[in-house]
């Protein structure tokens, strides 16, 4: 189905045919007084002699210059005075805020955008979405164009792992703005770890999205296997799983885990592997350092020692559309890929295994497990050298209310299964009936980010981030070296890169 084929539910975008503070130039111009002038006519008194009688005429009633003078100075200081009071306040001049977007179309956006113009006149939305491909960089460098030469963003979307590569172009979020949403609130969690600089909100999220277990069900329940809720239960469940043919070939693979080339959302797994773990990659320290050399030994233990994924499997996201995959990880908006593949496909999806946790003597005996997820998402910023902060942060204030929300979510469903998953803790109730969405609803709260987030296609901290943790696994799974002997090369990356982005 086409876009053009959607039936939007948002009222069409209204035309303005006449700006405010302009005037019909057909009307006539009125007599300064404000009524017509009238010549009186000649009489004629009646006299009982037969003399004729002088004929007086009466003066026509014109001002007098200096009195049509006073009025013409009056009437240009009243001009002035209404002429200062638009300007300063906005009226009757039109703002247009550029909008650069990414992911949604402009099919999805053009409801929203004629819905808002039609309650504001004054202001006007020119949305575009943009190409992935480039964009941080391309965003990057369109932000310090001269806006009079160039089409420059006053509001634009970036990703959650990018604050601190635009925190210089970045306007914080006024407080009238982040009361009115109730940000502090109602909003997830996560965003109050990521997206906030020195106290202060530098965007508003309009979605939340982050990293789950989808597994097939068939294949589960033809085992008699439970859904693991640890890592060490999905070792054992995966080695159940995996079949193998005479040659030792994977046919089935018990989870897609254990390479880098082949494994969708691979860094994003490692990435939560590490908070679990109590890992701070950005610190240089022994601490660290080891239980970084854990984190590596224990993904690659799916490919070298229980041998339940290879490299020479297709990509994962394929390998379970198909049906030959028991387990699978990755964001929500996978589920349209894996459906588009495979329609008849059975699976379901549950949250993130999780790592035990000591009982308080040290012991084996667990106590439970962490709670600790990953998100990565999207938000919207303001640019801090826009003119125009103000009327794009109204129009912000409108998309994150719950009515924008609402309306957003609507019209993205018309294209897809479902729309973005809501920001607002207030508006996940009306979300959880979709057992898709649920697992990311009940982890939202507990989730972050970090600078191993997949596909943001930054050629930035993400990208090279991964790079560096990528050549790690790979030199343990591929070129069979030990976690000590890959440590050192990756160590200095990170710390190449602490100092190129100024990370914190």
């Amino acid at each position: 189905m086409s876009f053009e084929d959607i039936k939007s539910p948002l009222p069409p975008r209204n035309t303005v045919s006449q700006p405010i503070g302009e005037t019909n130039s057909s009307q006539e111009v009125v007599n300064p007084a404000g009524q017509p002038v009238y010549n009186e006519p000649l009489t004629r008194s009646e006299s009982t002699t037969s003399e004729p009688v002088a004929e007086v005429s009466q003066p026509s009633k014109k001002f007098k210059p200096v009195k049509l003078l006073i009025i013409l100075i009056v009437l240009a200081i009243l001009g002035a005075g209404a002429y200062f009071f638009i300007n300063k306040n906005g009226l009757g001049k039109e703002v247009t805020i550029n909008y650069w977007g990414l992911w949604e179309n402009e099919a999805i956006m053009s409801g929203l955008v004629a819905d808002f113009e039609a309650k504001n006149p004054g202001i006007k939305i020119n949305y575009k979405n943009n190409q992935k491909i480039d964009y941080r960089s391309r965003l990057k460098g369109r932000l310090q164009k001269d806006p009079e030469v160039e089409e420059v963003p006053d509001i634009f979307r970036i990703h959650s792992s990018w604050v601190t590569m635009f925190e210089d172009d970045l306007a914080r979020v006024p407080d009238d703005v982040s009361k009115s949403i109730q940000l502090e609130e109602d909003f997830w969690d996560a965003y109050k770890t990521d997206l906030k600089v020195r106290g202060e909100f530098v965007g508003v999220p309009l979605m939340y999205d982050g990293l789950a277990m989808f597994y097939n069900k068939d294949l589960i329940e033809s085992a008699g296997i439970a859904v693991p809720r640890s890592w060490w239960e999905l070792k054992e469940a995966a080695e159940k799983l995996t079949v193998k043919d005479e040659a030792g070939n994977i046919k089935v693979a018990g989870v897609a885990m254990g390479t880098i080339d082949n494994v969708d959302h691979w860094s994003d797994v490692v990435g939560l592997m590490m908070k679990q773990n109590g890992v701070n990659p950005l610190v240089d320290s022994p601490e660290n350092d080891t239980k970084i050399k854990d984190v590596l030994t224990f993904y690659s233990i799916f490919k070298k020692n229980s041998g339940v994924w290879d490299e020479r499997l297709p990509s994962s996201t394929q390998f379970f559309a198909s049906g030959k995959v028991g387990f699978y990880f990755g964001p929500s908006w996978r589920v349209f890929n894996i459906m588009e593949i495979n329609p008849n496909l059975k699976f379901e999806i549950s949250k993130m295994p999780q790592l035990p946790v000591l009982g308080e003597d040290g012991g084996s005996e667990d106590s439970g497990l962490t709670n600790i997820n990953w998100s990565s998402y999207w938000f919207e910023g303001v640019s801090s050298h826009s003119k125009h902060q103000k009327e794009a942060w109204k129009f912000l204030e409108y998309l994150a209310s719950k009515e924008g929300l609402e309306k957003f979510y609507t019209v993205a469903a018309q294209q897809r299964s479902f729309g973005e998953i809501y920001p607002r803790k207030s508006m996940a109730e009306s979300l959880k009936a979709n057992k898709m969405l649920l697992p990311f609803l009940e982890s939202a709260n507990s989730a972050s980010s970090g600078y191993l987030s997949g596909y943001t296609h930054d050629d930035g901290v993400n990208d090279e981030m991964g790079r560096y943790f990528g050549n790690a696994i790979n030199g343990i799974v591929l070129d069979n070296k030990n976690p000590e002997e890959v440590l050192p090369e990756l160590r200095l990356g990170i710390n190449q890169l602490v100092i190129k982005y100024k990370l914190k």
